[in-house]
This record gives C-alpha cells, structure tokens and sequence, in this order.
C-alpha cells in the first residue's frame, strides 16, 4: 500500500499547484512508515509508561496527557503507579485521595472520569480492547482511545493529538484551513493510512508519530535536518512555509474575591468547592466574589494578596481577617493548623494564600 490516490477525493481544491496534488496522491506511506519506526527505534523517548507497557499504565497517562506537556505528567504519573498500582486499588480509592495526588496537574475533571471509569472496569471484570469499547468510558475520545487500543493491545487504530495533527499538516502541506468537518476527516485518513499497511506495529507507529511532532516537528523552528520523513514532506520537498496558524487563546476573566481567614485561635475553616466541573472537590477559604468584596474589607483587616491564574480565570484574591465568617458557608471544615489543611486537595489559590499566612507567622505550618 503506497497510499496512491488515497486522498484525492478530499483534497482541498482551493490549492491549485499540480505539484503539490501530485505529491499528495503519490505519497508512499509504505516508505515512510519503514521510516518513521527506524527512526523511532533509534530515538523513541523513555518515558515512565512505556516500562512496561500495560493497559492501565497506557490508559493513565494518556488520561494525564490531555491537554497536558509530557514533561508536567512525569512525576504525577510515577507518584499515581506508587499510590494506585492497579484499577482495582484505583476504584477503591476515595475521590479526595485522587483530587490530592492530581493537585496541580489540572482539568480535574480528568481525574473524576479516571476514578468513574475505574469502577465500570472493574464491574466488567477486564479492560476494554477495542477502540470503541474505550469511547463507552467517561473522559475518552477518539483519539485517546485510539492510543490506548492501538499501544496496549496492538489494534489498528489512528490517533490525532495535538503532536501529530502537526505532522500530517506538514507532511501533507495542508497548512491554513480550519481542522473541522471533511478537513478534519482529512487528518485522519492520513493516520489512518500510517496504522492500516501491513505489519504488527500500529502501537509503535503512533507512539512514533507522536514523538515526532514533540521533538522534531515542534510547533516554532521544527528541525527539519533531524525529520526521518523530510524527503517526504511535501512542506520540506518544496522548501514551503512550515508556520502553522497559532490558536488563539480563549479570553481569560478577571475575578477579584476575598480569602476570609478567622483569628489562628480559631483554627483554619475551609470550604469544598461544589455545583460545577471547575475545581470541584478541591477546598478553598471561603470568601465573596467582586461586588461584595468591599464589604467585607471594611469588617476585616487586610493581611495580603495573591494571584492565581487557571485556564479560563485568573483570581486575585484579598485575604481578610474576620471575626466571623458569613452564614451559609456550607461544606465547611475547620482544621486546627495549615499542616493538617494540607492533607486535603488544595486549589491552587488556596495553596498561595498559606503560604502568605505561613510567612507573617499567622498559622503554624504543624497546627
């Protein structure tokens, strides 16, 4: 299978070069898979999940990996194998016990779908095998299903994160139309092409596809010297404009609320966030949002503030000192010292505000 003729009936037509069809249609995916897995052979990165390679291990990390630098998963992976080394011990775990080892590494709703699958798996009795059974889990789309089916249990599955979208974009110079609908169905066929030639190494493949674009097809400056599939690349044959059109970052709001703190002899009161996906389950100091904020400043004393930027908000947060905190902080806990309120998934914020406490000596770090 040389992949001749494969796309032609989704090529954009709003390229006109006769060269470029041409190389589109002649594409030898035999060649460049061969390629690639040498390449990869000689390269491929080692990473904490690949030793060895279970469908637990795989399903994890890929889980971690969602929206997430390779480099940020490492160690929270390597804590997680230490704390939960099998489903079963994972579905048996509290959600608090997840949200505290998942602090910090974000989406938090990743960990709650990681915790419910969990449970479905083991009512099962097995792992799922196939790509689509993957999909039924919470948390799981197509492309993390068709890595964790095609590395785990070899299945000939495609696969289109972030890193190998980038790939086949060059590789095909499909470089400036939006990735929806048939253009979108367009990146896929090119991974499927990769996975469906003969062999039994379609886990190996993506896994080298993904490498590739994390280390050499990099998002600025992909070094193209480096790239086992240059002499392929129809943006590297042509010497075209490797720059792809950078997303633009979602608008980010600005909220401005209050950590309200007691007196330290009145311990430390936290309260769990709840009703939403973000940060749910995670414990913060209550407090009021903006147009309250002023009235809580004049029946408190201002002790300092702090920053905190998640992905779609960035919080600055006064922390008052009140003699009382409002009615209705409901899910309210009070922990004797900030030692113990660390036992707890934290957020973010609250994590910086302990911090202020610690350094003026309000609270002590063992209660």
């Amino acid at each position: 299978m040389t992949g001749k003729g494969l796309f032609l009936e989704t090529i954009s037509r709003s390229v006109d070069q006769e060269d470029l069809l041409a190389g589109r249609a002649s594409f030898n995916f035999l060649e460049a898979r061969d390629r690639l897995l040498g390449w990869y052979g000689n390269v491929a990165r080692k990473l904490p999940w690949r030793d060895p390679i279970t469908p637990y291990r795989v399903w994890v990390s890929e889980i971690m990996l969602q929206q997430t630098t390779v480099s940020a998963v490492v160690g929270y992976f390597e804590r997680f194998m230490v704390r939960f080394p099998s489903v079963d011990l994972l579905a048996e775990s509290s959600e608090n016990d997840l949200l505290k080892l998942w602090e910090g590494l974000g989406y938090y709703q990743r960990a709650r779908n990681l915790h419910r699958a969990a449970k479905m798996i083991v009512v099962s009795g097995s792992f799922p095998r196939t790509k689509a059974q993957w999909e039924l889990l919470p948390g799981i789309g197509p492309s993390t299903a068709g890595a964790i089916a095609s590395i785990a249990f070899g299945e000939r599955e495609p696969i289109l994160d972030a890193n190998v979208r980038r790939v086949n974009r060059r590789l095909f110079q499909f470089m400036d139309s939006p990735e929806k609908g048939d253009k979108l169905e367009y990146l896929w066929n090119i991974s499927r092409a990769f996975v469906e030639l003969p062999g039994d190494s379609p886990g190996e493949v993506n896994q080298a596809l993904m490498d590739l674009g994390a280390t050499v097809c990099r998002i600025r400056a992909p070094l193209c010297d480096e790239c086992p599939l240059s002499s392929q690349c129809l943006t590297s044959r042509f010497s075209l404009d490797s720059s792809l059109p950078i997303m633009k970052r979602g608008f980010r709001r600005k909220v401005i609320r209050t950590a309200l703190v007691l007196p330290p002899e009145k311990g430390l009161t936290l309260v769990i966030r709840s009703g939403g996906r973000f940060l749910e389950g995670l414990w913060d100091f209550p407090g009021d949002v903006m147009d309250e904020v002023a009235s809580s400043e004049k029946t408190g004393r201002m002790i300092g503030r702090v920053s905190h930027v998640y992905t779609h908000i960035e919080e600055e947060v006064l922390i008052i000192e009140v003699d009382v905190l409002p009615t209705g902080s409901e899910n309210a806990r009070v922990f004797p010292g900030i030692g113990e309120a660390r036992e707890v998934p934290l957020t973010g914020a609250a994590k910086k505000v302990m911090r202020v406490l610690e350094k003026r000596e309000l609270f002590k770090t063992n209660g």
